[in-house]
């Protein structure tokens, strides 16, 4: 089985607050858009300095995966390529391609402990909505 990535889970899981009822089963993609939404209607202070040890911590992952795993390409998409919709409570969004299914957990692993205040998600084309893989492919910049 291939593993799914955090925010995929997160998606799937039904008892997330503000979760919307629609009239037909929505797919991952349309629960993604469903929490950006929801995410970016709850502003919190940024921190200052917040939006550049992001942009640290995508880089030294970036390095990692590419030294360790062998990851030929990393791309940053999301909230991070837009300064006003980065927030307190931002994630960094990493797609990977290349990276082994055997080797995507203790890439999340080690990704997730580069810093104790960041979080990072790991997308894989394989893995993904199509829906994601479509945003990464019209904003992504490579790392």
């Amino acid at each position: 089985m291939v593993p799914r990535t955090v925010l995929e889970e997160l998606c799937l899981d039904e008892d997330l607050p503000g979760k919307v009822e629609m009239s037909q089963p929505p797919t991952i993609g349309e629960h993604y858009i469903e929490w950006l939404r929801h995410s970016a209607s709850q502003r919190r202070p940024l921190p200052e300095g917040r939006l550049a040890r992001a942009w640290r911590v995508a880089r030294r992952a970036a390095r990692l995966l590419r030294k360790r795993y062998g990851v030929p390409r990393v791309r940053v998409f999301g909230s991070l390529l837009h300064p006003r919709r980065f927030h307190a409570g931002s994630d960094i969004d990493l797609a990977v391609e290349g990276l082994a299914v055997c080797d995507y957990w203790d890439a999340l692993a080690d990704v997730l402990f580069l810093d104790d205040e960041m979080r990072v998600d790991l997308v894989d084309p394989s893995t993904c909505s199509s829906a994601i893989w479509a945003v990464v492919e019209r904003e992504g910049v490579d790392l």
